[in-house]
């Protein structure tokens, strides 16, 4: 029972179906898992929360 944490800024609900389709189905061809076993959790930030090289994403 794969719990799959995806950590991004914060995206519209259909950008997150869709990758989590796609992640579910990489997870059953690769493991041999049925879709209900797989979990998805998106934790989604503002990119006034979330620095790279020292600089805040919503100031790039």
């Amino acid at each position: 029972m794969p719990v799959i944490h995806i950590e991004t800024f914060k995206s519209d609900d259909e950008k997150k179906a869709d990758l989590a389709a796609e992640i579910t189905k990489l997870f059953c061809d690769k493991m041999s898992l049925k879709p209900e076993q797989i979990h998805i959790v998106f934790d989604e930030y503002e990119s006034n929360n979330w620095a790279t090289g020292g600089k805040l994403w919503s100031r790039m």
